[in-house]
C-alpha cells in the first residue's frame, strides 16, 4: 500500500481548532509521516504557542486502526517520560481526531543544527567536542530509559535560543504510527518505511534492527560532518571493510578525537560503544588539554547552503534562533477544559503563557500600534502606556541586534584581530554580519513604565583587537566566550576579569566584558568596557555599534544614533547598524526616518528578515497599512518559519478586516 500523499498534505481547517483547542497559525513542515503546525492553545490564558504534530496512519480498516492507536498511545507514554529531561521537548497532550493522531509538544525557540553545518566550512576541534558532549548528555538519558532515538540527524537537533543547548526532537519510533500496516489475513504488522536518514543510518538499522549503538553511529557521523565540512553522503567507504574514510579531510583533528569518532561509526555495531553513556565516558576521558579547550559556540551565520539537508518530516521544526521578534498573542480567553466528546490527554505542566495586550484599530487620524507580547524570558514582565507599545516592539525586535548580529563564532585557538579600515577575514564580525534578536521583557498596555532590553545567548563575538591574545590568556578567553554564548554572563565576566588582570589593554577581553555586562543589563559598566575596547581600536564599527546598544538600554537613543552613524561612516555597508538606527529613530517617534534607515538595511542585506519585519511596524505607525503588510510578508518569505512575524501579520490583517 502506497502513501496517500494528497491526504497527507491536506491542511486542517484554520477556523476549526484541532482537538477543539489548538488553533493552527502556520504550517512548519510536511513529509511522509504527516505535518507539523505552529498553534495557539486556546484553552490556556494568553494562548501560548505550541507545536502540534499530526500523524496520519496509512490504514482505514478498524483492526489496523486499533493497532495504530495502541502503538500511538504507547509511544506517547514514552515521550511523556522522556520530556522530563531538559534537552527533550515536553509532550503536553496527545489525542485522536478523525482517525488521525496528534501530539502537542513544547515550543522550542531555536534553530536546527543544519543551519550551523555549512558545506566546506570545517569546525575547530573544540567546537566539535562541545557539540558531541552536548548531544551525548541528552542521548545518555534516552538510552537509560531503554529508548532508541532512531533518527538522529542535524535537522532533528535544535539549538535552543535560551541557553544554546542542543535539544533532541523527532523520535523515530513515533513514526511507526504512520507506517505500520496490518495484513488482513495474518494480523501481523509490517514496517513499510525505514525510519532513519541516509548518511546517518547504519546498516543494521537499515535492515530493521536498530540498536543503541545505531544512535551513536548517527552522532559520530554528525561529528565527522562538523569536523570535515563534508556531508556524510559525500564520504567514501573502504571497499574491503566498509569503514568510513574521512581522516584525510580533517588533518587538524587530534588522533584521540579521530579514534573516538572512528569507534562511533564502525561498520559492525559490536565494535562501537554500546550506549551513549559509554561514548560520553570515553569523551570525558580524553586528554585534559583537549577537554580544557572546549568552547561551546552558537552558529555564527546560519545559512542553509546545503539544501539537501532541509527536512520536511513531521517532527522537524525550524524555528529561527536568536532572531525572533516578540510573540503577538490573541486576546485572553477564560480557561476551559476539552470538549465533552473529545478526549485530550495532557501532561501535568502546561506550557508557559505569554502576555496578551489589548487590540487597537487603524485610524485615519492617528498613528496605530500593534499590541505585542513576548514569550517568557529571564526578566519579569513590565508594562507601558499604549502609545509606547510600538516603541517596545521595535526595541525588542531590532535594537537587540546590537548585542548579537555581527558576533561570529571563532575557534578558541585563534587570536582576535580586526581592523575597521581594512578587509576582514570571514570569521571577523565585520566580514559577514548576521542579524539576531534576543528575548526581552514583555509589554502590557497598563502602566507608564517601559521595558528594558534583555540580551540572551548569542554567537561568540569576535573582539576588535589590534593585537593577538597572549598564549596564557587564550584559554581564558575561549572558555569565557563559550560561557557567554550559552547565556552565562556572570561566569564569563569572572574569566574576562582574570584575563584583564593579566593584560589590562587586551581588547578581546574588554570586548567580551562589555558584551557580558550588556547581557547582565549593566549598561553603564558596559559602556566603560566598550570605551576601553575602543581605546585599542578607535575606528572599530563593531565596538561603536555595541556601545550604541548599551546607550539604547539607557534609553539614550539620540546618542546611540550618533554611534550608529559613526559605525556606518566607517563601514557604509553595515546593514545591521542601519537596522538598529531605524529602531532608535522609531523609539524617538521619527518613523519616516526609521523607514529610510530600514530601506538602507534591506537594500544592503535583502535577506535581513528582522529589518523587513520592523520596517513593517514603522510603516504601520505611518498608517501605510498595505505597505506594512507587504513588508511583513517579505520577512516571512525570507523566513517561512518565522512564527512571530506570522502572528504580527495575522494581527495586522485582523485590524484591517482581511
Amino acid at each position: 500500500m502506497g502513501l496517500n500523499l494528497l491526504r497527507l498534505l491536506q491542511s486542517p481547517n484554520p477556523d476549526k481548532p484541532l482537538g477543539g483547542r489548538y488553533k493552527v497559525l502556520s504550517k512548519l513542515g510536511a513529509g511522509g509521516f504527516g505535518q507539523t503546525f505552529l498553534a495557539e492553545d486556546m484553552h490556556l490564558p494568553d494562548h501560548p504557542c505550541c507545536v502540534v504534530k499530526q500523524l496520519k496512519p496509512q490504514v482505514t480498516d478498524a483492526s489496523s486502526l486499533q493497532t495504530a492507536r495502541r502503538l500511538f498511545d504507547t509511544e506517547a507514554k514514552v515521550l511523556y517520560q522522556l520530556g522530563s529531561h531538559d534537552q527533550i521537548p515536553r509532550l503536553m497532550a496527545h489525542f485522536e481526531e478523525d482517525q488521525e493522531f496528534y501530539l502537542v509538544q513544547e515550543f522550542i525557540d531555536g534553530a536546527s543544527l543544519s543551519e550551523e553545518l555549512i558545506a566546506g566550512q570545517p569546525w575547530p576541534e573544540a567546537r566539535v567536542l562541545a557539540l558531541l558532549q552536548d548531544i551525548l548528555h541528552a542521548l545518555a538519558f534516552v538510552h537509560e530509559q531503554h529508548v532508541i532515538h532512531r533518527d538522529i540527524k542535524p535537522p532533528n537537533l535544535m539549538r535552543r535560543r535560551q541557553d544554546g543547548k542542543i535539544v533532541l526532537i523527532d523520535f523515530g519510533a513515533v513514526k511507526q504510527v504512520s507506517t505500520q500496516i496490518v495484513t488482513a489475513k495474518s494480523g501481523h504488522t509490517n514496517l513499510t518505511i525505514s525510519i532513519g536518514t541516509q548518511g546517518y543510518m547504519p546498516n543494521e538499522q537499515l535492515g530493521g534492527n536498530p540498536r543503541f549503538s545505531s544512535d551513536l553511529y548517527a552522532v559520530g557521523m554528525i561529528g565527522i560532518q562538523a569536523l570535515t565540512g563534508v556531508h556524510p553522503r559525500h564520504l567514501s567507504e573502504d571497499v574491503k571493510t566498509g569503514e568510513i574514510q574521512w581522516r584525510d579531510r580533517a588533518t587538524h583533528a587530534t588522533p584521540e578525537l579521530a579514534d573516538l569518532l572512528d569507534r562511533m561509526v564502525r561498520y559492525d555495531f559490536r565494535a562501537r560503544y554500546t550506549t551513549a553513556s559509554d561514548a560520553l565516558a570515553a569523551l570525558q576521558a580524553l586528554p585534559a588539554e583537549l577537554l580544557a579547550a572546549i568552547a561551546v559556540s552558537v552558529p555564527p551565520n546560519p545559512i542553509a547552503e546545503n539544501t539537501a539537508d532541509v527536512n520536511t518530516d513531521v517532527d522537524t521544526i525550524a524555528i529561527p534562533a536568536q532572531s525572533t521578534p516578540p510573540t503577538v498573542t490573541a486576546p485572553t480567553l477564560a480557561v476551559a477544559g476539552p470538549p465533552a466528546n473529545q478526549p485530550v490527554h495532557a501532561a501535568s505542566n502546561p506550557l508557559p503563557s505569554t502576555t496578551a495586550l489589548p487590540e487597537t484599530q487603524p485610524s485615519p487620524s492617528a498613528r496605530s500600534s500593534i499590541p505585542t507580547a513576548v514569550l517568557p524570558s529571564a526578566t519579569q514582565s513590565q508594562s507601558v502606556k499604549p502609545k509606547a507599545i510600538l516603541a517596545v516592539l521595535v526595541a525588542i525586535t531590532a535594537t537587540f541586534l546590537v548585542a548579537k548580529a555581527l558576533f561570529t563564532a571563532k575557534p578558541a585557538t585563534q587570536t582576535a584581530s580586526t581592523s575597521a579600515t581594512t578587509a576582514q577575514p570571514a570569521s571577523s564580525p565585520s566580514a559577514n554580519p548576521t542579524p539576531a534578536a534576543t528575548p526581552a521583557p514583555s509589554a502590557q498596555a497598563t502602566a507608564p513604565q517601559t521595558a528594558s532590553p534583555t540580551p540572551a545567548a548569542a554567537p561568540i563575538p569576535t573582539a576588535p583587537s589590534a593585537a593577538p591574545a597572549q598564549p596564557p590568556i587564550a584559554p581564558l578567553l575561549a572558555q569565557a566566550d563559550g560561557l557567554r554564548s550559552v547565556n552565562q554572563p556572570e561566569k564569563a565576566l569572572a574569566l574576562y576579569d582574570q584575563a584583564i588582570a593579566q593584560d589590562p589593554t587586551n581588547a578581546a577581553a574588554q570586548w567580551g566584558r562589555c558584551y557580558s555586562l550588556n547581557q547582565l543589563q549593566r549598561p553603564g559598566e558596559a559602556i566603560t568596557a566598550c570605551d576601553k575596547a575602543l581605546a585599542s581600536n578607535p575606528k572599530s564599527p563593531e565596538a561603536l555599534w555595541s556601545k550604541g546598544y548599551a546607550l539604547d538600554q539607557l534609553k539614550r537613543h539620540s546618542e546611540a544614533i550618533a554611534l550608529y552613524d559613526q559605525a556606518i561612516a566607517l563601514k557604509p555597508n553595515f546593514a545591521e547598524a542601519w537596522s538598529n538606527k531605524g529602531s532608535a529613530l522609531l523609539l524617538l517617534d521619527r518613523p519616516d526616518e526609521a523607514v529610510a534607515a530600514y530601506d538602507q538595511a534591506t537594500t544592503l542585506k535583502p535577506d535581513l528578515a528582522e529589518a523587513w519585519n520592523n520596517r513593517g511596524v514603522a510603516l504601520w505607525s505611518l498608517q501605510r497599512f498595505d505597505e506594512a503588510v507587504t513588508s511583513i510578508d517579505k520577512a516571512i518569505q525570507i523566513k517561512p518559519d518565522y512564527p512571530d512575524a506570522i502572528q504580527v501579520r495575522q494581527k495586522m490583517r485582523q485590524k484591517l478586516g482581511r
